[in-house]
This record gives structure tokens, C-alpha cells and sequence, in this order.
């Protein structure tokens, strides 16, 4: 109900008799959802007035809703057009506000991710943190805890059983060029190159979970470098 819009922040939850009714389960299951609530800071009980629906914590709101995407086929779907409205921006934003000390923290995720690529991983955990370091670049709260709510879903989908031969490798070299576009502060360019990211490089690290649907060519990945500047690499490790 809080996730359809049912019940909104700062309204009062119906008693537990007339949940268990509506629900049609025990008042007892009602008492433990309600608990799980209250520690996801869900909700907010106050004695002797009942249960209201918390109002001032836009991340227990974003924690809502990641707990309702499973990682399925359908779910990553969802995030992924999300990311595509949501990606480019915050790139783009990140170039006008990054401070030098944000930039080589990038920097140095990617000489991570390089790393864990030479050492026969898939630098998984490198390619959340740099997409989670270009959203704090931003200096905007309510963007990072969205980014974190789907960056933490979509790790799952990033494992190295799903990534295609070289796709590791060219995931990095897309990040380099994002980088490389903040660096100059260039905020079309960075959101041109997260838009090419997600078209080109992305789709193929999910691909698993749609039957085979949003496989990329390498030939499709050359073309969708056209319009963007030739990278330098001297940016990332």
C-alpha cells in the first residue's frame, strides 16, 4: 500500500485488526511486517496515537522501493531505463561539479578496475563504485541514494559469468572516456559518452537475463563510438 501510493508519508496505518483483514493474515504476521518496517525506518510508531508512515527520509523511500526489484529479467529492465533517463545527467552534472579530489578518486577506481581485470576478474566491484563516485560528484543527496539503491541491484547482474569475452576490458575503456569528458569539464561530452556506456557497452552484462535480447555486436560498439573524441590514456589506470 505505502508502494502504490495507498498510503502516503505522514499518514496513520489502519489497526492491526483491520490490516490482518484486509491482508487476510494473522495479526501476528501483520505485528512482524510492521516491526520490519519500523527498522527499515519505514514507519514510525508513537505511543498511544499508533503507526504513521515516515515522512523525512528519502532514503528509507529509495530503500522501499530497491526492496521491490528482484533482479529479474523485468526488474533490470526497469533500472536500466531508469539509468538511461537518470545516467547521462548526473554525468553531465558531475563534469560542471567534480573537484580535482573527486576526479582522482575516479581516477584511481579505474586503476582498480584495471586490476581487477589483469588479474582475470571481471572489475564488477570497481565498475558499481565508479558509477556510485560519478553520482556523489554531483553533490546531490537525493541522486546518490538513488544511484546506490540501483547500483547494489544491478552488481548482481554484473558477475563475470555474464560478461562476453573482452566485454570486461571495454567496459573500462568506456569509463575512461567518461572520465576523461569530467576531467575537461565538458558536461555534454560526459553525458555522450554515458549515453554511448549504457546504449553500447552495458546492454551485453545483462543480456542473460533476456533471453538473449540487447546483445551488442563489437562491430555495433566501434559505430557507437562515432561523434565522441578520441580517448586518452592518460586518464584512468
Amino acid at each position: 500500500m505505502i508502494r502504490e501510493g495507498v498510503l502516503k508519508p505522514g499518514e496513520r496505518l489502519p489497526s492491526e485488526r483491520l490490516l490482518a483483514e484486509q491482508l487476510q493474515v494473522g495479526r501476528s504476521s501483520v505485528r512482524e511486517a510492521i516491526r520490519s518496517l519500523e527498522l527499515r525506518g519505514l514507519v514510525v510508531s508513537k505511543r498511544g496515537s499508533g503507526t504513521f508512515i515516515a515522512t523525512d527520509d528519502l532514503g528509507s523511500m529509495v530503500s522501499l522501493i530497491a526492496s521491490t526489484l528482484d533482479g529479474g529479467s523485468e526488474s533490470l529492465k526497469d533500472i536500466f531505463e531508469m539509468r538511461h533517463l537518470l545516467e547521462p545527467q548526473i554525468a553531465a552534472v558531475a563534469a560542471q561539479r567534480a573537484t580535482q579530489a573527486e576526479i582522482e578518486d575516479l581516477s584511481e577506481i579505474l586503476s582498480d578496475q584495471d586490476r581487477q581485470i589483469s588479474d582475470g576478474g571481471s572489475g564488477v566491484d570497481a565498475d558499481t563504485a565508479f558509477h556510485f563516485a560519478l553520482a556523489s560528484a554531483t553533490h546531490n543527496s537525493a541522486l546518490v541514494k538513488v544511484v546506490s539503491a540501483v547500483e547494489d541491484i544491478l552488481h548482481q547482474s554484473r558477475d563475470q559469468s555474464m560478461q562476453a569475452p573482452g566485454r570486461a576490458s571495454r567496459s573500462l575503456a568506456s569509463h575512461r572516456r567518461i572520465l576523461q569528458m569530467v576531467r575537461a569539464g565538458d558536461g555534454d561530452g560526459a553525458r555522450r559518452a554515458m549515453e554511448h556506456h549504457l546504449t553500447v557497452v552495458e546492454p551485453a552484462n545483462i543480456a542473460a537475463h533476456h533471453d538473449g535480447a540487447g546483445t551488442v555486436s563489437e562491430s555495433q560498439e566501434t559505430h557507437g563510438l562515432h561523434g565522441l573524441r578520441p580517448l586518452e590514456e592518460t586518464d584512468g589506470g
